[in-house]
């Protein structure tokens, strides 16, 4: 038995380890990577790659974001990689299709259009949004660790918040309440907050909704590359900076000593000690690595357990790109039915990729044809306890996607979904396509959708970074559900304020001059 010693040891390869391991290995830490068993992010069924999931960079105007990346040394090539798209976003309605143009002059005509006896309210809000994105924006500019924990922490977030037009749990007084009850501004202002963040969208609050939207409203960006391309970047830099990235390997205990972690030991039986240990899964994954789950019970008395509400299925469609409808936007929201729950083929996110149009084809996209990738968020009821649920969306999804795409069926010549566990279709040929890793595929794949018992700051915080075990953090999907991609940033940004304040010597150093002239 072999035994080796990292100053951090973070589990998976969701982007908040990534992060947060490349932050820590610029700053000089020794660390280690375990790819816990995660899937990449793409995946290839007849010589095309296809992602697992769609991926927008809507945190582009973050300020987390342009923090991250400079310190990275990856913000030149962030931007050569960058593609923005007017409009940022397209809401489809059953009698509505607005866009979100980037554009001034542009949204005032949109406005104008679709939504002409609540212009004024619309424009009034969308003022006010921007407003507001500057305060906020002032807010997550500084160097503060969210969730907070402790009083100290509390302290300092709340009065930075006093300039917020929220309360504490990120209520506030209805910004449409000019508009009818039923309104259809009211869905197309709600709709980025339910496809976007990570939280059950009955406990969406006010400050998520609004900052959503208001992302939009900036603009955001696609990656030449997706998930796939930032995925391979992270693990680039993590690399060049001295870690250690062991992508087939996965811890399978905790090593717990008078309630402080010491490190893990792998499957394969080595021993690896660790300053700090930062689990980037899902909670429930983390307690199957501990010695006794009791040790996280304070925990889950103060905030609760968070418990899987929906989940995330994909489906991908190639066709011929001109079957692609006119005016189709790169990011798409629509709302089948206004009148029934915004879940399932009812409510569908959509991206388009036909080559960008750019005069240069996204990576995986074969000359002369589209990607329709359409995701739904599934009730965790229909998926664990219904019947034949999940492999019977292929259709359910399809027939709803006829209705925004009128000749999908003659243009359509590839089906596949990475979730339902049924094979590839040729629409062409009519022949199945046995998938090349059948083992990566199937309803335990999709990504999981939490409510919360109690939640944190502003209404969108989960779990806080530190445990009750010493040296443990939690840097995932549970930290901030509600802000969505920006919440994954701001807690890689968290965890790595943790591990470097912990060590005084690597926090003067990074302040100090040399660590200056180096960048």
């Amino acid at each position: 038995m072999t035994h080796s010693s990292y100053d951090v040891v973070l589990l998976g390869l969701s982007p908040e380890p990534l992060f947060a391991a490349a932050l820590l290995a610029k700053r000089g830490f020794r660390v280690l990577v375990l790819g816990q068993g995660e899937l990449p992010p793409s995946y290839t069924v007849a010589g095309t790659s296809l992602p697992r999931a769609p991926f927008t960079f809507d945190a582009a105007h973050s300020p987390v974001a342009r923090r991250i990346l400079a310190e990275l040394a990856l913000s030149q090539l962030f931007r050569r990689r960058s593609v923005a798209f007017d409009p940022a976003l397209q809401v489809v309605l059953p009698r509505h299709r607005f866009d979100l143009a980037l554009d001034e002059a542009c949204l005032e005509r949109e406005i104008a259009r679709e939504l002409p006896t609540v212009r004024r309210a619309v424009e009034e809000l969308h003022r006010q949004l921007t407003r507001q994105s500057e305060r906020v924006d002032a807010l997550l500019d500084r160097d503060l660790v969210w969730p907070p924990d402790g009083f100290l922490e509390r302290r300092e977030l709340q009065r930075a918040m006093q300039a917020l037009p929220f309360e504490r749990d990120g209520s506030s007084p209805d910004p449409l309440a000019e508009l009818p009850e039923r309104n259809a501004f009211r869905l197309i202002y709600d709709a980025p907050s339910r496809a976007f963040s990570s939280l059950d969208p009955s406990q969406l609050p006010a400050f998520a909704i609004a900052r959503h939207y208001a992302a939009w409203l900036r603009g955001s960006v696609k990656l030449e590359g997706g998930y796939d391309w930032l995925h391979r970047t992270l693990l680039d830099r993590i690399r060049t900076h001295g870690g250690e990235v062991r992508i087939a390997e996965r811890a399978e205990r905790v090593n717990v000593r008078r309630g402080v972690v010491e490190g893990v030991v792998l499957a394969s039986g080595e021993v690896i000690g660790a300053g700090f240990l930062v689990h980037g899964g899902e909670v429930a994954s983390l307690l199957r690595l501990l010695p006794d789950r009791a040790a996280l019970d304070p925990l889950f008395e103060r905030v609760g357990e968070p418990s899987p509400r929906f989940f995330r299925y994909t489906l991908h469609v190639l066709l011929r790109t001109e079957g692609v409808p006119e005016g189709m936007a790169r990011d798409v929201l629509f709302v089948r039915d206004p009148a029934r729950p915004r879940v399932g083929e009812n409510f569908l996110r959509l991206e388009l990729d036909d080559g960008w149009g750019r005069g240069s084809r996204a990576e995986g996209t074969p000359s002369g044809r589209a990607r329709l990738t359409v995701e739904a968020l599934l009730p965790r009821r229909g998926v664990e306890e219904v019947s034949g649920y999940v492999a019977s969306q292929r259709e359910r999804i399809l027939a709803t996607l006829s209705e925004l795409v009128p000749f999908l069926s003659d243009h359509a010549e590839l089906i596949d979904s990475p979730h339902d566990g049924r094979d590839a279709q040729n629409l062409s040929t009519g022949a199945l396509i046995a998938p090349e890793e059948p083992w990566s595929r199937g309803p335990r794949t999709m990504r999981a959708v939490h409510g919360y018992p109690v939640r944190g700051m502003l209404g969108v915080a989960g779990l806080p970074l530190r445990t009750p075990l010493r040296r443990l953090l939690l840097c995932g999907p549970h930290n901030l559900p509600g802000l969505g991609l920006e919440g994954s940033l701001v807690a890689a940004w968290s965890a790595a304020r943790v591990v470097t304040r912990n060590d005084r010597r690597r926090e003067w150093m990074r302040r100090g001059l040399w660590t200056r002239m180096e960048i």
